[in-house]
């Protein structure tokens, strides 16, 4: 059967089959009819084989042609932009097509993404306990663009690549794209969709479907419920619009100030530079999946002299260069973008604070040293922490342990219950921190997960600083790898397009094919990770050879019993959950993917749909790499920079090679679409979105695409009825006040800037100050704060030290009556130790819904005066 989507042609001959060059278009055409494979086009070059028919469909194109040939003159004439957009931009700035010799520019830009940090459930582990009850630090997307100084544009060649493609493809700029890193779980596409139309409509012509990347940085403690599929969205009972609308709000705001930044270089003429640099860093992580890495050839783990993960920090620098009268050069850096695998699970399954996890707190941390005297959301400068090759990695470096203190098994990464049967639930990674009691009485959870998220964080600041601190003209011709910064200066290109992986085909270079299957998950996937064990009787490592609970076969056959096709198609996994095929009332799980690459000169990010496994990455990245040198995109003699960015866009689950899946550990058992799922990634990457790059190339087809109204999802997850305080009280009454006075811990470094010192913090100055409260779902206080932290300043006002976006601050909300709609909440400041000294006051600010009406109403409330000293 065919794919809806396309699959393609049996021809191996050229890595051109699909995308050629503008003199090429007679002969290419019909090939790109055949190979996407849309319904629609695929009807039309059949019917166009008969007689009439065959008339009438060149009637038509030559009508189409007509009318936008005539168009294309006219926008020639009147406004040049037009011509693409068939809209006049809001811009005073008009990308160019061809930025071969092009300068880069750059624009930066954060924004607030903190859905509601109460009563909902929250996403990664898929725990039904874990529901947030309060704000660690808040979330951000950070936005990076990236373009062409060049004003001018080759729109004669623009209108020949429209009128040559009668299949319709991504609009935005080619050669300008928007990387989007948002402290969430994973990218989505409802999510990606509502952003792109947003920006669509604001910069018509500028950003769309091309070239918009949405990268989730995959922290496991912020709340759920924004995705498209219903199975992720299970335990926060469906769709929590809040917190979809919070995260496209935010997502929205940070690319329209990356937007005006990059507008006001342009404006002011001031030169910008990119450039690449790496390090490694080894003790950040861990795999997780040991034995499963192990299933792959050991010739293969030889080429990596056998490191089961990829240590490889990357790191893309900005940096604006202003002329001095001396002569000399000023260099500024303006914020960069990372990438390295680590998984976002250091904050424990019982931890309930909203949180950023490990590359959150990284970016926080990073951009608070950079401007010290800015508060959290306010910073101009902007600190990328993206993730990588993440499919089995951990944060929880001093490996897995059962609670008896022996080792977990190898295998199956299960314990002895202490009743003869080996279960996962007592097998648990520990962090960095795990052991050191000492960080025990000043964790929110009492336990040691939150210093160990400290200390994962602050190895990758260390790492970014590392090589934000080279200088470009003294280690560019460095012959070490990890020392050396590369300049990028184009060109710049994105390309994208969506494909159906539920029944794609490879053919491969010996006449075999393989085929992807429909969505499934296997019995080893509700078994968990050493990160976040499942329950009940699962385990990893289960596949269709292995005994398991008749159980979960009636409970299977309840939900979709597979097909034998299907079961066939995903040996030897086998099928707990067969979500690929259950539509009703909307789809369980993905079966179209979205699929790009962004360039900047020699750098090529790859913007996957899922998370790539250490061995399945590095297989990709191959690939695409050898794709790139045959396709001649690069100088002869240029080594293309390949990075592997996601989860993104659409959430594939996982990616693992074929060795890997055969033994159906999590990972594999997570890999959605069979066996064959790494194989279709890699022909996809390299034999359609490579030769897109090429300069002339045609534009992709954008692919198939499935209708979907956010707002029509399962939504069981009730608002906020009202809110009470309790009798005797009023909202806001202070219910714990701060002691008179706060010693400021002592440390060896410190420093305004950047402490450098334990993430330890003295329990003496453990700060914390209760309210009668209101429900923090009445108002998100997005770009703000629920409260601040005041000293009086010596010039007689009050100003704001700590807002809930510090680090060193917490807020936990507790109702305390349901019935009654009554709540308080505490805010815990732990002192750091260059805090300055001084008279100060907490500040908390609330929101209450009355009964009957439903009208909310602010109110603000203040702590006694306490001193630090």
């Amino acid at each position: 059967m065919p794919s809806a989507g396309y699959e393609p042609v049996p021809s191996r001959d050229s890595e051109d089959t699909f995308v050629a060059d503008i003199d090429d278009n007679d002969k290419v055409l019909s090939k790109t009819l055949d190979a996407d494979h849309r319904a629609s086009a695929s009807e039309d070059l059949e019917t166009a084989q008969h007689g009439r028919s065959s008339r009438g469909l060149l009637l038509l194109k030559g009508l189409v042609a007509l009318v936008l040939l005539a168009a294309g003159t006219a926008a020639i004439c009147c406004n040049p932009h037009k011509l693409i957009t068939g809209v006049a931009p809001h811009l005073s700035h008009v990308d160019t097509y061809s930025s071969s010799t092009a300068d880069v520019t750059f624009g930066l830009g954060l924004g607030d993404v903190t859905g509601p940090v109460v009563e909902v459930n929250m996403m990664g582990y898929a725990a039904l306990p874990q529901t947030n009850t309060g704000l660690h630090i808040r979330l951000r997307s950070r936005a990076f663009i990236v373009g062409s100084k060049d004003q001018g544009a080759d729109f004669a060649a623009r209108l020949i690549r429209r009128l040559k493609s009668f299949i319709p493809t991504a609009d935005g700029s080619s050669t300008r794209w928007l990387f989007i890193n948002s402290d969430i779980c994973m990218g989505d596409t409802a999510v990606r969709r509502a952003v792109v139309q947003q920006l669509r409509q604001r910069y018509p012509g500028v950003y769309g479907e091309r070239n918009v990347a949405f990268v989730g940085t995959h922290s496991h403690a912020g709340p759920g419920g924004f995705m498209q599929a219903l199975l992720p969205t299970l335990t926060s009972k469906g769709v929590v619009l809040q917190n979809f609308d919070a995260i496209v709000e935010g997502t929205v705001r940070a690319a329209v100030r990356a937007h005006d930044d990059y507008q006001r270089r342009l404006d002011s003429g001031t030169r910008a530079r990119l450039s690449y640099g790496k390090t490694r860093l080894a003790d950040a992580h861990i795999q997780r999946s040991r034995y499963a890495y192990e299933q792959n050839p050991k010739a293969e783990r030889d080429l990596y002299n056998d490191e089961d993960q990829d240590h490889d920090f990357g790191l893309l620098k900005f940096e604006d260069i202003q002329d001095r009268q001396d002569g000399s050069q000023q260099i500024t850096p303006a914020g960069f973008l990372s990438w390295y695998a680590v998984h976002g699970t250091s904050l424990y399954e019982n931890n309930t604070l909203t949180s950023g996890d490990n590359k959150g707190l990284a970016a926080l941390l990073y951009e608070t040293a950079q401007q010290p005297d800015r508060l959290p959301g306010q910073n101009t400068f902007v600190a990328g922490f993206s993730q990588a090759l993440v499919g089995d990695t951990s944060p929880n470096t001093k490996g897995a342990w059962c609670d008896d203190g022996s080792i977990c098994d190898h295998k199956h990464s299960t314990c002895d219950n202490g009743k003869g049967k080996e279960r996962v639930q007592t097998c648990h990674g520990r962090g960095p921190a795990w052991g050191v009691d000492a960080y025990v009485p000043v964790s929110p959870t009492g336990g040691y997960d939150f210093a160990s998220n400290e200390i994962i964080a602050r190895k990758q600041v260390d790492a970014a600083r590392s090589i934000m601190s080279r200088d470009l003209a003294a280690s560019s011709e460095s012959q070490d790898e990890y020392a050396r910064m590369t300049q990028l200066t184009g060109p710049i290109k994105s390309v994208k397009m969506n494909v159906d992986m539920s029944q794609y085909t490879i053919y491969r270079s010996d006449g075999t094919r393989a085929k992807t299957c429909p969505a499934a998950l296997g019995y080893g996937f509700a078994g968990g990770t050493t990160d976040g064990p499942g329950a009940f009787d699962f385990v990893q490592g289960s596949n269709n050879t292995d005994h398991h609970n008749p159980f979960w076969d009636v409970v299977k056959r309840f939900i979709k019993n597979p097909t034998p096709e299907q079961i066939e198609c995903h040996a030897p996994k086998s099928i707990l959950l067969d979500i690929g095929e259950i539509h009703k009332p909307y789809d369980w799980g993905p079966s179209i993917v979205e699929v790009q690459i962004l360039r900047v000169g020699q750098l090529f990010i790859l913007i996957v749909p899922g998370e790539f496994t250490t061995m399945a990455g590095r297989r990709l990245k191959r690939t695409v790499s050898e794709a790139i040198i045959k396709a001649e995109i690069l100088p002869e003699g240029m080594a293309p920079i390949v990075q592997v960015s996601g989860p993104a866009s659409t959430y594939g689950h996982y990616i693992t090679t074929e060795e890997e899946y055969s033994v159906q550990r999590y990972e594999g058992s997570s890999t959605l679409f069979g066996p064959h799922t790494l194989e279709a990634y890699m022909d996809v990457f390299s034999r359609r979105l490579v030769p897109a790059l090429k300069e002339g190339s045609r534009d992709l087809p954008i692919g198939p695409q499935r209708d979907f109204d956010i707002t029509k999802s399962w939504q069981l997850k009730t608002g906020v009825v009202y809110d009470n305080a309790p009798i005797g009280h009023s909202f806001g009454d202070v219910l714990e006040q701060p002691l008179l006075s706060y010693p400021v811990p002592t440390s060896k470094n410190v420093s305004r800037a950047y402490w450098e010192g334990s993430p330890t913090r003295s329990a003496n100055s453990n700060i914390t100050v209760s309210f009668v409260a209101s429900n923090p779902r009445n108002n998100l206080r997005l770009e703000g704060s629920y409260f601040e932290i005041q000293r009086y300043a010596d010039h007689g006002e009050w100003t704001v030290e700590r807002t809930d976006g510090h680090h060193s601050t917490t807020m936990r909300w507790t109702r305390t009556n349901e019935f009654h709609g009554s709540s308080k909440l505490e805010v815990g400041w732990d002192i750091e130790p260059y805090t300055q000294s001084g008279l100060y006051r907490i500040v908390y600010y609330g929101d209450r819904k009355y009964p009957v009406t439903g009208k909310i109403y602010p109110f603000v409330a203040t702590s006694s005066e306490f001193y630090v000293v």
